[in-house]
């Protein structure tokens, strides 16, 4: 009887599937795998995931790597990456693992306290994780992505205050920034982008505030500019599925009935941002103007 070859796991590295008899060499250049990294693969009908990404990475690094900054925060549960992008690691003293395609490697000090076991490399803990996340990338995405991470309650404000203190890495300028302009209350990072925008143009709304008519409530809106009675709502994907369509119609009309003018920002566009703001700041002057003749 032919010997049944064993099951191959959804990432393994190469040569350790030859030798157990799982593979052949050749099938490591056919169709049945697909290449992660150099020597690290996984079945072809395996679905191709950041983390599984992650988990390749471990496979690469002979326990010298860190796992750090977005990739980190995708582990513990944010998905803060995309399956096309690279994976963020920190190499510890003695680690012979370079720059390669989807591998971001990076050389900085890091804490032997700041990071813990995780598969067959280590993975920062949430606070150098997320220090890592603000101190690399543009502002606008950082801020996003905290907001993401306090939100899952991945740390805290007050634990990453008191992390930046007294340190003097490269990027924690930035990461303070992002820090000071963080807020999770967000719930989406197009909300996010938007409000860091508003604030950097002197716009400075309520958020996720709750309007009332009358004592009672009405709705909670995205941003308000309550002395404008002006709404300023980003109108996500959601609201063109099904019934979302008919209640948003209720809700607008509520609010319009409350006195309250509505502006709306889409994802489209949110290709140009800078239009975005002329336009909320125009319809705050309009909104102050409107106001200014009732009273």
């Amino acid at each position: 009887m032919r010997r049944k070859r064993p099951e191959l796991p959804e990432v393994f590295v190469g040569r350790d599937a030859v030798r157990e008899g799982a593979l052949r060499p050749s099938d490591l250049r056919g169709p049945r795998v697909r290449r992660l990294f150099r020597g690290v693969y996984c079945p072809t009908g395996v679905r191709v995931s950041h983390e599984l990404r992650c988990r390749a990475a471990a496979l690469t690094g002979e326990g010298t790597l860190v796992l750090t900054g977005r990739s980190a925060a995708v582990v513990r549960g944010v998905d803060l990456a995309s399956a096309s992008d690279p994976v963020d690691v920190i190499a510890l003293p003695g680690c012979r693992v370079n720059r390669r395609p989807g591998l971001n490697v990076r050389r900085v000090a890091i804490d032997a306290g700041d990071h813990q076991p995780w598969e067959q490399i280590a993975i920062a803990r949430p606070e150098r994780m997320t220090f890592d996340v603000l101190s690399t990338g543009p502002l606008v995405r950082a801020v996003a992505d905290i907001d993401r991470i306090l939100r899952a309650k991945l740390t805290t404000e007050a634990r990453m205050a008191s992390y930046f203190e007294g340190r003097h890495d490269h990027g924690i300028v930035r990461a303070r920034e992002a820090l000071a302009l963080c807020d999770p209350r967000a719930e989406s990072p197009p909300e996010s982008e938007l409000r860091v925008r508003m604030h950097f143009a002197g716009l400075h709304p309520e958020l996720q505030l709750q309007i009332y008519a009358d004592g009672e409530f009405v709705a909670r809106v995205d941003f308000g500019f309550e002395e404008e009675r002006l709404v300023v709502e980003y109108d996500g994907e959601w609201h063109g599925q099904g019934s979302a369509i008919a209640r948003d119609r209720v809700r607008q009309n509520k609010l319009r009935q409350a006195g309250w003018q509505i502006h709306f920002v889409t994802k489209e566009m949110m290709v140009n941002p800078d239009a975005v703001i002329d336009e909320i700041y125009g319809a705050v002057l309009r909104a102050r103007s409107a106001r200014a003749r009732h009273l």
